[in-house]
Order: C-alpha cells, then structure tokens, then sequence
C-alpha cells in the first residue's frame, strides 16, 4: 500500500469518526434533555407527593376527632 492509499484510508477513517462522535455528541444532548425533564418531573412529583401526605394527614384527623366524639 502507498503513502497515498494510507493518507487516504486514515482521511476517510477520520471523516468516520468525525461523524460518529457528531453522532454521539447529538444523543448526549438529548440524553441531557431527558434527563433535566425527568428531574423536573421528579421534583413535581415530590412536591405533589408532600401536598398529598399533608391533605391525607388532615383528613385522617378530622376522621379521628369524629370518632372520638
């Protein structure tokens, strides 16, 4: 193999590569995208999730104070 064929084998090895990590680069975005969704998600969600154990609470308490008398 000559000079010539290797610089073009490592050229076209390179453009490869260029665009897998191009590629990859594009599906980290996204991956990070989904991931700040998720956590905004999660944080909603443990937030409802304290609102609801508190409304549960109440209700629990008027149901005992019902009972009692």
């Amino acid at each position: 193999m000559t000079e010539r064929d290797q610089l073009r084998r490592v050229c076209q090895w390179n453009r490869t590569l260029a665009g897998e990590n191009a590629r990859l680069r594009d599906e980290l975005r996204c991956e990070h995208h989904e991931c700040r969704e998720l956590s905004d998600a999660n944080a909603n969600l443990r937030v409802e999730l304290v609102a609801c154990d508190g409304l549960l609470g109440a209700a629990m308490d008027q149901l005992l104070e019902r009972k009692a008398t």
